[in-house]
């Protein structure tokens, strides 16, 4: 096998590689990452890490490319200077704040957009994302309208019935 035959194999797996983390992700960060240092990169890699999201540092024609056989259009705009993807697992909102919370301490982050729901993000919708609630939040806030939800229509139920036992209980003693 020939040096060009290898680095195409090389580019092809990586292609591979990004094509299932895509179809595992729930959504997708870009950032720029020039002027980080490795240190930095790793912290951030490892707070990724422990809410289940990965770092991935990509040649822009890779990434390109993933997006052409996935058939999907990609927007160049994102694909100015060195590229990074957080590929997010599991509660984006949580992954986005986890990443504005580590380029609050480093400027040197950049984030680009991002691709949710078959939909590219500015850098806006992505702040915006970040600031959401994350998954448990958003359950527990569920749960916490149900129960209050289902509270109160029990109590609207029993109430007349607590009202008739009221009255004749008043009657009783009215009587007796």
């Amino acid at each position: 096998m020939s040096v060009r035959e290898k680095v195409l194999q090389k580019k092809q797996d990586k292609v591979q590689l990004l094509t299932d983390e895509f179809g595992k992700s729930d959504a997708l960060f870009f950032t720029e990452y020039r002027g980080l240092t490795v240190s930095q990169l790793r912290a951030l890699r490892y707070d990724l890490r422990q809410a289940n999201a990965s770092y991935h540092v990509v040649k822009n024609s890779l990434i390109q490319r993933t997006f052409n056989d996935l058939n999907i259009e990609f927007p160049q705009s994102l694909l100015k200077g060195p590229t990074a993807l957080v590929v997010s697992k599991q509660d984006c909102p949580q992954i986005a704040a986890i990443v504005y919370a580590f380029k609050k301490s480093n400027d040197a982050l950049v984030v680009k957009g991002g691709y949710l729901d078959n939909g590219f993000l500015s850098e806006e919708e992505v702040k915006a994302l970040s600031k959401l609630p994350s998954r448990d939040v958003l359950i527990g806030q569920l749960v916490g309208g149900l129960k209050s939800t289902i509270s109160r229509f029990v109590m609207s139920m029993s109430s007349p019935m607590r009202g008739l036992v009221y009255s004749l209980e008043a009657i009783k003693n009215k009587k007796n």
